[in-house]
Formats: C-alpha cells, sequence, structure tokens
C-alpha cells in the first residue's frame, strides 16, 4: 500500500512541476515578444521611454486622421528634409498638418516611446519609431 502510495505523489509533484515550467517558460517568451503595450492602430509603445532621437526639426508629410503625423528629419547638416522618418505623437492631442514643420524648444528633446508599423503605397509593411517632445 505504501508503494501505492509513493507512485501516486511521484506523479502528482511531477505533474505540478511540468505545470510550473510551462507556466514560467511562457511568460518569458511572451515578455522576449512584446516591446510594451500594443494598440490595434499599428501603434506599439515601450513601458519606458528609449533613446533620444538626433534631430532638432521634422517635417510632416502625412497627417493622420488620429492627430498624429508622419515626418522625417533634416539629417545632420542638410537643408532639406531626407532624414528620419517617424510618427509624431503627443499627449495633448494637438493635431499635426501636412508640411508642417516642429522644431525642438529648449530643454527638450526628442525621445522614441514605441514603434509604429503600417502599410505603405507600395505594398510593403513600414515601421518607423513613435517619438514625442520631452524634457531632457
Amino acid at each position: 500500500m505504501k508503494k501505492i502510495w509513493v507512485y501516486f505523489l511521484g506523479m502528482l509533484s511531477g505533474i505540478v512541476i511540468t505545470i510550473i515550467v510551462l507556466f514560467v517558460l511562457g511568460a518569458i517568451i511572451k515578455a522576449k515578444n512584446d516591446p510594451g503595450i500594443t494598440m490595434s492602430n499599428g501603434m506599439s509603445f515601450f513601458e519606458t521611454p528609449g533613446e533620444i532621437i538626433d534631430e532638432t526639426s521634422f517635417k510632416v508629410f502625412q497627417a493622420l486622421d488620429d492627430g498624429t503625423a508622419l515626418a522625417e528629419g533634416k539629417g545632420d547638416g542638410h537643408s532639406v528634409y531626407l532624414g528620419l522618418h517617424v510618427l509624431l505623437y503627443n499627449e495633448e492631442g494637438t493635431p499635426y498638418y501636412d508640411e508642417q514643420i516642429i522644431t525642438l524648444p529648449k530643454g527638450k528633446c526628442f525621445r522614441q516611446v514605441g514603434i509604429y508599423r503600417y502599410p505603405a503605397k507600395s505594398g510593403i509593411d513600414k515601421t518607423v519609431p513613435i517619438i514625442m517632445i520631452m524634457d531632457e
């Protein structure tokens, strides 16, 4: 009788340990694949702000319905806006408009806060950083 109890307790402990290991592995895999909070409109936000973007101004080339805008930077020392493409995001909800130039106020910086994925006219999906104007 004692052998049967040892056998059942061994089986039960094996099942419990297997379930715990699978739960932990699932949580680790999910954390690696999830950069932050994903929204249905292609935006994924980081849990904490990312790196500072080294641009002083951006020119909006497409304002979007939700108040955000796709924009491009000047790049290093150029007079034409042909630099980094980004999605400009502001929490105040002030909408952007096409051809608007967004310059950086003193004491502020452009900081990446997420990633935006969208289908381009060519049919290829594009991925650009989401940036906000924040305190340095």
